[in-house]
Parts: structure tokens; C-alpha cells; sequence
């Protein structure tokens, strides 16, 4: 994140990539609405924006959902390219899946000077098929010591709802920490401080997330999001919103 754009605003994008059919939407639909559906639709790009509070700061977070084939590699490309955080799924009963997940994290560092600096999670999904399991612990263990990733992995059910609180917990663990040193790094005047709260705090009432919280959902998990008590006020009509959540 440059300090052009920490100016500007406090917007951050999570994108998740891996093969068809591995669970990518399933893990984000259970993490942001706790939902999960057993049907199988072919994701071509997805974006889900979510305002949280971060340090008494408005952080604006998109979640991008990316393809599994390789009909957009272009697209790929972009996402890679304008990413803050990574999240690289494969399906413990799928071997190509998991060769996939390798190939995108070569990808990653061919495309981005500053890999070694962005926050990523590898996670390993559909762990309730474990009598269909065909890639092991040990062989998925070896790889991310190679890769220097050891703290980085989990293994989750979306359908189980298991070990995905987990794996946004590591995530926003390494989120935190470098929003933290951008912000040390590049600190708020009040007139900054000003701007960058204003610019979250009129928010459109006609606007409509494509996903709604499920706020039992998320007190339940062990993520760092927590639900916000504070209000902001609608543009023009004076009823009080709340804020997503808090990230502490």
C-alpha cells in the first residue's frame, strides 16, 4: 500500500485464488454470511466490499473472488498485480487442485517484487471428505517450510463451517501488522485523520452488498473481526448505520 493511497483512504483487497471447484466463494459466503449452498456455480470475478473500524480509522475491504479456470489469464494477471493479502485454496481430494495452488504462489512472486511482504494464507479445503483424501499433511507441510509459509495454513470445511474463522484469524493477523507499520511509517496529520474518516463515514443508502452479515455468525467466530457498537449517519436522512465490525 503506497503512501499516495494511505492518504487517500484506508482500502485494502483480499483476493483468493486457486482451481475451479475447490470451495473459494463456499469459504467466503461462510465467512462473510454464514452460508453455504451445495451447488456449484462457476465464479468468473466476484467483488464484496466490507467496512470495518481499524484504529479509529475507516479500513474499506474488498473481497475479490477470482475464476478457477484458465480462460482469464489476463485477469489473473490484474488481480495478482493489485492485491494487498492473498488467500490460495486448494481441495484435499484434489491433487491437480494443490499442484494449482504451488504454480499461482510461483506466480505471485514472479509478478510482485514485494511478495515476501504480503500477507497470505494457503488453506486446504473440504477436510470433511477425509476418506477422499489424496493430498497429506506431511507432503502439504514440506511445501510450506520451503516456502517459508509454516504459520500460514489451515484446513477447513466451508460446508462444516470448520477452520475458517482460522484461516481469516491468520490472515488478519499479518493484515494488522502491516497496516500498523504503513501507518508508523506515514503518520496522520488531523486534517488526514479528518479526510480519511469522512470518506466512510457518509455511506449511500441505496448501495446493497451482494452478501448481508450474519452477525451471530460472526460473535461466534474467533476472527479478529468483532461487531462494532458505534453508529455513522446516512447522507441526507439522519438514521444511524452500523459499522461492519472492528479489526483490533
Amino acid at each position: 500500500m503506497t503512501s499516495e493511497r494511505l492518504q487517500d483512504e484506508l482500502r485494502f483487497r483480499l483476493v483468493l485464488l486457486g482451481a475451479g471447484n475447490v470451495g473459494k466463494s463456499s469459504i467466503l459466503h461462510r465467512f462473510l454470511s454464514g452460508t453455504f449452498s451445495e451447488k456449484y456455480k462457476q465464479t468468473v470475478e466476484d467483488l464484496y466490499c466490507r467496512e470495518y473500524e481499524f484504529n479509529g480509522l475507516m479500513l474499506k475491504v474488498d473481497y475479490l473472488d477470482t475464476a478457477g479456470n484458465f480462460a482469464f489469464p489476463a485477469m489473473r494477471r490484474l488481480s495478482i498485480s493489485q492485491a494487498h493479502a492473498f488467500i490460495l485454496v486448494f481441495s484435499l481430494d484434489d491433487r491437480a487442485s494443490f499442484s494449482e495452488v504451488q504454480r499461482l504462489r510461483e506466480q505471485i512472486k514472479e509478478l510482485r517484487t514485494d511478495y515476501q511482504d504480503i500477507p497470505l494464507v494457503v488453506v486446504g479445503n473440504k477436510s470433511d471428505l477425509d476418506l477422499q483424501r489424496l493430498v497429506g499433511f506431511e507432503e502439504v507441510a514440506d511445501w510450506i517450510e520451503v516456502e517459508g509459509l509454516q504459520t500460514s495454513y489451515v484446513e477447513t470445511s466451508a460446508k462444516h463451517d470448520d477452520g475458517i474463522a482460522d484461516g481469516f484469524q491468520l490472515l488478519w493477523d499479518s493484515v494488522r501488522l502491516n497496516l500498523e507499520l504503513e501507518i508508523a511509517k506515514h503518520p496522520l496529520t488531523p486534517t488526514t485523520r479528518k479526510r480519511r474518516i469522512s470518506a466512510f463515514a457518509v455511506l449511500n443508502p441505496s448501495s446493497k452488498s451482494p452478501v448481508r452479515n450474519n452477525e451471530n455468525k460472526l460473535n461466534r467466530s474467533r476472527s479478529l473481526m468483532r461487531r462494532s457498537s458505534k453508529n455513522k449517519l446516512k447522507a441526507g436522512n439522519g438514521e444511524a448505520k452500523k459499522i461492519d465490525c472492528i479489526i483490533s
